[in-house]
C-alpha cells in the first residue's frame, strides 16, 4: 500500500473543519475498505468506479479500480489512526498491494453543498424510510405495495456508524421487518455495535416495546441516545458501552451488525445475552466469511435458520433452542 498527502493551499490561517480521503483500490476491495472506513468514523462516502463513471452512449474503458472518498471531522491522530488500520488490512489482502490513500483539507462551502446534494430520504427495507433533518419539512413518504402505513426516521449522518445506505444495515433491517410484520413479539432487543442506533429505532418503531443499545464508542453511544431522542422513542431506549451478556439479562432478539471476525471473538457474550427460543441476525459479514461465523454459533449450540445475501455481504438468522 502506497500513500501520499496532499493539502489545500490557502491563506487563511484556520484549518478546515473536515479531512478528505481517498482510497484508490481495486474494485473488490471497495466494500472491505468502505466499512472499514465507516467503522473509523466516516461522516460519509462517495464510491466512483466503472460502472458510476460511464456516461450513456460513450464508450467506457473499464479499468477494474475504484476511489472510495471518505469525509472525517478534524481530529489530532486521525490520519495516522487510519492509515494504520488500512495497512494492517490491506497487508492480509493480495489484491491490497497496490492500494493508494490520499489526504486533502474538505472546505465548508464544498462540504455543505455536495454533502446536502448528496443526502437524500431513501427507504430502508418495505416501508421505513430515513429523512435528514434539512427534507422534514417537504418530505412525504410513500407507501410502497400492500401493507401497513410508511414509517419515517430523522437521521442525520454523523460521526458513528449506520444510515442505512450500507448494504448490512439494509439486510439487518429487512429481518427485522420481516420477523415484525409476520405478527412475531420482541418485547426486547439488544443491539451490539448500534452505531447511531438505527437498527434499534427502526426496531421500535416497527412494534418493539424496549431495546438496549451497547457499543464500545462512547460517540456512538450519544448519537443513539440523541437519536432516539429525535425520533420520540427515548423512553423505550437506552445504550452504554457494556458488553453484549454483562448483567445477565436475556432478549428474545439481538441484532448485531459488526465485522466478521468482532462477531466470533463476541459469540460466548452475544449468545448469552439471547434468551431461549429467541431470534438473532447477524451482518457485517462477507459472504466468504459467513461459514466461519456459522460454525462459530452453532458451536455454541445456537440454530442456522437461514442465510440472506445482498451484494457481498450476507445476514445470518439463527434461533437459540429452548431449554439451552
Amino acid at each position: 500500500m502506497s500513500k501520499s498527502t496532499a493539502k489545500k493551499a490557502s491563506t487563511s490561517p484556520e484549518l478546515s473543519p473536515w479531512r478528505r480521503v481517498t482510497v484508490d483500490c481495486h474494485s473488490a476491495l471497495a466494500e472491505t475498505l468502505g466499512a472499514l472506513l465507516m467503522d473509523e468514523g466516516a461522516l460519509g462516502l462517495e464510491t466512483q468506479d466503472d460502472e458510476t463513471r460511464s456516461v450513456p452512449g460513450r464508450a467506457t474503458v473499464l479499468t477494474g479500480r475504484s476511489a472510495i472518498l471518505a469525509t472525517f471531522p478534524r481530529e489530532s491522530g486521525l490520519e495516522a489512526r487510519v492509515d494504520a488500520r488500512l495497512a494492517r488490512t490491506c497487508s492480509f489482502i493480495p489484491k491490497a498491494k497496490d492500494v493508494v490513500v490520499d489526504w486533502s483539507d474538505l472546505w465548508a462551502e464544498d462540504w455543505n453543498a455536495v454533502f446536502m446534494a448528496h443526502w437524500k430520504p431513501f427507504r430502508l427495507g418495505r416501508r421505513v424510510w430515513i429523512v435528514p433533518s434539512w427534507e422534514r419539512a417537504n418530505f412525504r413518504a410513500e407507501r410502497v405495495g400492500p401493507g401497513a402505513e410508511p414509517l419515517v426516521l430523522h437521521l442525520d449522518p454523523g460521526m458513528a456508524f449506520g444510515t442505512g445506505q450500507h448494504e448490512t444495515t439494509q439486510l439487518c433491517t429487512e429481518g427485522l421487518e420481516s420477523y415484525l410484520d409476520d405478527g412475531h413479539r420482541l418485547d426486547r432487543l439488544l443491539d451490539v455495535g448500534t452505531g447511531t442506533g438505527i437498527l434499534a429505532l427502526v426496531a421500535l418503531r416497527l412494534g418493539a416495546r424496549f431495546c438496549k443499545g451497547t457499543d464500545i464508542d462512547p460517540v456512538a453511544v450519544r448519537s443513539a441516545l440523541e437519536n432516539a431522542r429525535d425520533n420520540g422513542v427515548v423512553n423505550a431506549f437506552v445504550a452504554d458501552g457494556s458488553a453484549p451478556d454483562h448483567d445477565g439479562a436475556s432478549y428474545d432478539g439481538v441484532v448485531a451488525n459488526i465485522l466478521a471476525g468482532t462477531l466470533i471473538q463476541l459469540r460466548q457474550q452475544v449468545v448469552g445475552a439471547v434468551a431461549p427460543g429467541g431470534r438473532l441476525w447477524l451482518s457485517g459479514i462477507l459472504a466468504e466469511q459467513a461459514v466461519a461465523v456459522i460454525e462459530a454459533y452453532v458451536g455454541m449450540g445456537m440454530k442456522h435458520l437461514a442465510t440472506v445475501r445482498k451484494g457481498e455481504w450476507v445476514r445470518i438468522d439463527m434461533e437459540r433452542p429452548r431449554g439451552r
